[in-house]
């Protein structure tokens, strides 16, 4: 196979999901897992910086304006990151037969040629 293969496949569920709003179910899944993921991933975020903030650094700091200044810092780059991340999920969520629909070829793509004893 190669990439106008999937290039086809890309338009026809596009087409589909255009025309009748249906789309491979595998798609929903793995939009969700996605999702979750970059969740988990923004909460460990906070979670971890604060701890670091609040358990090894903070006991440390001895000026009230660094002190404040690191907090300040820290809330902004954990909420540009998170929007950033927000941002991404909704794009996703637009995208998604376009992103997925590559995915889930070559995934087929790769249980075909093992069931055929090429890998």
């Amino acid at each position: 196979m190669s990439t106008p293969d999937v290039d086809s496949i890309v338009e026809q569920a596009l087409e589909a999901e255009e025309h009748g709003g249906k789309h491979d179910p595998r798609i929903d899944k793995l939009f969700r897992q996605d999702v979750l993921t970059i969740y988990i991933f923004v909460i460990a975020l906070w979670i971890v910086l604060w701890a670091v903030f609040f358990l090894v650094a903070n006991p440390e700091i001895t000026d009230d304006t660094l002190r404040w200044l690191l907090i300040g810092l820290g809330v902004f780059a954990c909420v540009f990151n998170s929007v950033g991340m927000i941002s991404n999920t909704r794009r996703l969520k637009h995208e998604a037969v376009r992103f997925y629909s590559q995915d889930l070829f070559w995934q087929d793509e790769k249980k075909r040629r093992k069931a055929a004893g090429l890998l």
